[in-house]
């Protein structure tokens, strides 16, 4: 029992619940952890770029388009950082600028950390565009990052490698992947603990990282859609409109056979935003008993947060 209270003490340590800009409730590291949440992060990041299909090296030609694309995201990336932080101005706690970089990557796609880092990959310029839905694309990827959705996937990995720390030893399933080669062979007693104990070590570690995936990847379409209204709202104090915007990412080229996962995704953004774009139905227009029909009221401007806090790009 002892050995048993240290990943429970453990589990209680490494959650804390908070509240998503979207009213979400979710788990997320406590303060003293943050660090390793971004940390983690970082390198969850990391990993997918070394996965992802490097570019071959461009032309002449190739390379100047690349490098006009490169301006066009980082002057993006600046408009939308600057009002980011005027919309959440305790982001400046959390790390002190956003970073904006593209890597060359063949397929199109988006990465990022917890701590500010956004990655574009050299295939988005093949999908040729508008500023509108580079600047959907861009604020989408920053409101994981505000929304506090990669501390979440590190608290959902820590929840799951300790749980399987609890239970994996308990149910004693080291045992039951070696017990039947222990009993064949002729071994010694410790010979066959420590066999045990190696492969429930493996086990475990390979039960909580597929496991911890599976979970995440569950998530990922509730962060998506809130990583969704976020950008919206980003980009409306961004001054883009709404119906622009959606109007761009509906011009996105028709689907290709096995295109990336990361593709298919934005092509459900894009009717989720086209969706909401139509809004609901608006009432007649009122006539007036003694006048000629009026004019439905316009909706009014949402209030935007005032300029509290400003910081570098």
């Amino acid at each position: 029992m002892p050995s048993i209270l240290l990943p429970l003490l453990l589990l209680l340590f490494v959650t804390a619940c908070a509240t998503s800009p979207e009213g979400r409730t979710q788990l997320v590291p406590p303060q003293p952890l943050q660090g390793f949440s971004a940390v983690y992060s970082e390198f969850d990041m990391h990993l997918q770029l070394v996965t992802a299909t490097n570019a071959p090296a461009c032309s002449e030609v190739e390379c100047a388009a690349d490098r006009a694309f490169d301006q066009r995201i980082l002057a993006l990336g600046r408009r939308l950082a600057n009002v980011a932080y005027r919309q959440h101005p305790d982001l400046h706690l959390r790390f002190p600028r956003f970073e904006f970089v593209i890597a060359d990557k063949v397929d199109p796609g988006a990465a990022s950390s917890a701590a500010g880092t956004v990655v574009i990959y050299r295939g988005v310029r093949q999908l040729n565009l508008d500023d509108a839905a580079l600047a959907f694309i861009l604020a989408r990827e920053m409101s994981h990052i505000i929304a506090g959705h990669h501390d979440e996937n590190v608290t959902t990995s820590v929840l799951i490698a300790v749980a399987a720390q609890i239970l994996f030893p308990i149910l004693n399933i080291g045992t039951l992947f070696s017990g039947s080669a222990a009993t064949t062979a002729a071994a010694t007693t410790a010979t066959t603990a420590a066999s045990t104990a190696v492969t429930t070590t493996a086990v475990t570690s390979v039960a909580s990282f597929a496991g911890s995936r599976a979970l995440r990847a569950s998530d990922r379409p509730l962060q998506v859609r809130e990583a969704e209204s976020m950008a919206m709202k980003l980009l409306a104090a961004a001054g883009w409109d709404g119906r622009e915007v959606s109007d761009q990412l509906e011009a996105l080229r028709p689907a290709l056979p096995g295109e990336p996962d990361w593709t298919v995704e934005l092509r459900e953004s894009t009717r989720h935003i086209a969706s909401r774009m139509q809004g609901p139905l608006l009432p007649d227009t009122p006539v007036a008993a003694d006048g000629p029909p009026q004019a439905a009221p316009k909706p009014l401007a949402p209030d935007l947060p005032p300029s509290r806090i400003s910081a570098p790009f």
